[in-house]
């Protein structure tokens, strides 16, 4: 007699509350449970010389279900510093993360009289965090971004065991709708594929910075064209803003189903 097959818990689409049963050897009836749900969602990264923008839509899916239409995805890690957070994912995993930065962020500044956590460090620290679950990952992706000493903006995005790339990058994109989010961002942020018009196609358009109000247009612009074809993606956006004059936060209507 021989026992039914296990397969490995993978990120896959399917929801835990309506995985089918299945014939495992046509005599056992096997029972499956997955402990992850993707509650869809999408987030937005952008960079520019002295500022960072951090975006994502508000609603909470489960399949087809709307659980929450103002579930926010971006979070202020301390009210007197730069660092910003977006997570999207599983949501009981993405909140977990979330707090879990703010009382590392919160307790560093109690046992370092009053000195904040340097960007730099929340990002090592958070890599941290999620490498340290990698036998039973936290399944939500994540955007960590703020200023450093000199007021340079810094960006990082990791996957779900907390791999990074220390040098930072201009934009991320994460969640249901990133795949086609990232391509418009290659496009208008890193002017891929773009080329000066009277060079017929010839020479590579210069890349030039970008100032805040161009950045937040794009992740509004952005967000827009995904709730038309996304059905996770919607109902609100919420944008914060960070530079060196402070942090401020912005949350329009988007489409809503």
């Amino acid at each position: 007699m021989s026992l039914p097959s296990m397969q490995p818990l993978g990120y896959d689409q399917s929801y835990s509350f309506h995985t089918p049963t299945s014939k495992a050897s046509g005599e056992y009836t096997q029972h499956r449970f997955n402990p992850y749900t993707d509650n869809g969602g999408t987030i937005i990264g952008i960079t520019g010389e002295d500022f960072v923008v951090l975006a994502g839509d508000t609603r909470h899916t489960s399949g087809y279900n709307i659980n929450s239409r103002t579930e926010k995805k971006v979070y202020r890690l301390g009210e007197d510093n730069s660092l910003v957070l977006a997570t999207v994912g599983f949501g009981a995993d993405s909140k977990d993360v979330a707090e879990t930065m703010m009382r590392a962020v919160n307790d560093f500044k109690f046992n370092h009289n009053l000195k904040n956590m340097t960007v730099s460090a929340a990002a090592q620290y958070l890599s941290t965090v999620l490498y340290g679950n990698r036998f039973f990952p936290k399944y939500a992706n994540c955007i960590l971004a703020g200023l450093d000493k000199d007021g340079k903006a810094r960006l990082y995005s990791y996957d779900s065991v907390g791999s990074y790339s220390k040098e930072g990058e201009s934009r991320a994109s994460a969640g249901s709708a990133s795949s086609l989010i990232v391509p418009f961002l290659d496009n208008q942020v890193e002017f891929k594929n773009q080329f000066v018009p009277s060079s017929k196609g010839q020479e590579e358009r210069p890349v030039v910075p970008l100032d805040p109000v161009t950045v937040v247009k794009l992740v509004k612009d952005a967000f827009t064209s995904a709730t038309e074809r996304h059905i996770e993606v919607g109902d609100g956006l919420q944008i914060i803003t960070v530079t060196k004059d402070g942090v401020s936060e912005e949350i329009i209507d988007l489409k809503k189903d």
